[in-house]
């Protein structure tokens, strides 16, 4: 049997193309949401909460895997480390599949940072709203600096994200929860509607959305700080 880790939506399409070819699959995801995604087309069985290293290697056992496909988001780094590692220890092939950097320069209004701790340090100047586009996962390293009321966030329309969000003291009116990627239209009119005065956001590739992302903010002339993807 093949485990396909399917964090993105490259790892949907995976997991339903081997299972089209003839192939015994399971899928895996960490969120109820992303298995309501996959069986919009994926028959076979889903996993759907995060897995640890040891839980990986019982699932390996039970289901007799002999082949992960790791198609999480670039940032999701822990699983990989342990879908690697579960690999290894088992003796069975171990498949990166990850998805195209976006390829943007330094410049043009676009500051790099290494990390979430960076992103925020070069954002704590800020007078006006700060719109993130970074997921729910991190929120709390932001919101430690920078004022909630001042932080826009774009988030998945599930609930444990929006229940972190008002946790962490962010207005409801400041809580967007769409499913993206978005065209870069829509950002444009979403950063004017918010008024932001920066973006910050991750490199999550084309097929994130980042550089309709970045073109938007770069046509209405709105500074953003974009996380480097771990490793570069």
């Amino acid at each position: 049997m093949i485990l396909v880790l399917a964090g993105t939506s490259e790892g949907r399409q995976t997991a339903v193309a081997l299972e089209r070819e003839g192939h015994r699959v399971m899928a895996a995801t960490a969120t109820d949401y992303g298995r309501q995604l996959l069986r919009e087309e994926f028959k076979g069985e889903i996993s759907s909460r995060a897995l640890d290293g040891e839980e990986l290697m019982q699932l390996i056992a039970a289901r007799q895997i002999r082949r992960i496909v790791d198609a999480t988001h670039p940032f999701a780094e822990k699983i990989s480390v342990y879908a690697r590692s579960a690999c290894c220890r088992a003796g069975i092939v171990y498949e990166r599949l990850e998805r195209q950097s976006s390829d943007i320069e330094s410049s043009g209004g676009v500051l790099a940072a290494d990390d979430v701790e960076e992103a925020v340090q070069l954002a704590s100047g800020t007078a006006g709203n700060i719109f993130l586009t970074v997921g729910s996962s991190k929120l709390e390293h932001y919101t430690r600096v920078l004022d909630p009321k001042k932080l826009i966030v774009r988030i998945l329309p599930v609930l444990t994200s929006l229940e972190k969000c008002l946790s962490l003291g962010i207005p409801p009116k400041n809580i967007i929860a769409m499913q993206g990627p978005f065209a870069e239209d829509i950002n444009r009119l979403l950063l004017l509607r918010y008024s932001a005065a920066l973006v910050i956001t991750k490199d999550s590739g084309p097929s994130g959305g980042t550089p309709e992302k970045i073109n938007a903010s770069r046509a209405l002339g709105i500074p953003v700080i974009i996380i480097t993807r771990p490793g570069q």
